[in-house]
């Protein structure tokens, strides 16, 4: 039964491909422009988000001076597979085996055909960050300071090891195709980063702002094109 379901959703999100990344190259400068006035706004009211930076400096510190001289990191490659297979439960797959290596990648299997959302999302989704916000907010038993520099650090981790896993030769990105990546890519990891700095700078408000700023600017653009024309 759940097979049959998960390659209905999987015909649905496969449907939407090229809608997706037609939307992507729309909404490209609305989310560009949003995270720059987010940047801006924790320019105004560091004190908001010093723990985050910390915990992301700190982090680059060490990636600068060790990290980054490694052929490969066993975490890295199983937050991507982890990635996979979270979002392959989320389109509603059944996952029948999960790898990761030091050295050798790994691999997600799952039933059904799979779709292309599947595919690319280690490749936009800091699943880390997602997961250790709601986490820290449940256990209020760590400081907030220390949560948000962990999430810090674990933002710049992915923001790192995404760096090194994105390249032409990636099986994933061949599968979902370059025209495709190039278009819905870069849009959905401004989103999607925006979303976690939004949230360490003010919570849940900060993420409800970060969006309206992001409908502002394209609304705004719609009405200068429009007036172009």
């Amino acid at each position: 039964m759940l097979h049959h379901i998960s390659n209905r959703v999987d015909r649905f999100v496969n449907w939407f491909t090229w809608p997706v990344a037609i939307a992507s190259l729309v909404l490209l400068v609305p989310s560009l422009l949003g995270c720059v006035d987010l940047i801006v706004a924790c320019a105004r009211t560091p004190e908001t988000i010093l723990a985050f930076i910390g915990g992301a400096g700190l982090y680059l510190l060490v990636w600068l001076w060790t990290i980054r001289r490694w052929r490969a990191t066993f975490l890295s490659t199983c937050e991507h597979e982890f990635t996979h297979a979270l979002f392959a439960i989320l389109t509603l797959h059944r996952v029948t085996d999960f790898k990761a290596t030091w050295k050798s990648g790994g691999h997600v299997r799952i039933e059904g055909q799979g779709n292309w959302l599947i595919t690319i999302a280690p490749y936009f989704f800091p699943t880390v960050c997602f997961v250790l916000i709601p986490v820290f907010r449940l256990l209020t038993v760590v400081p907030t300071n220390v949560a948000d520099a962990i999430v810090g650090g674990a933002f710049v981790y992915h923001i790192t090891s995404t760096m090194r896993e994105t390249h032409g030769g990636q099986t994933d990105i061949q599968q979902v195709g370059y025209l495709f990546s190039v278009m819905f890519l870069p849009t959905a990891v401004l989103a999607s980063h925006g979303v976690v700095l939004a949230f360490a700078w003010g919570g849940f408000e900060g993420i409800h702002i970060f969006g309206s700023t992001i409908s502002l600017h394209l609304q705004r653009m719609v009405s200068f094109v429009g007036l172009s024309c």
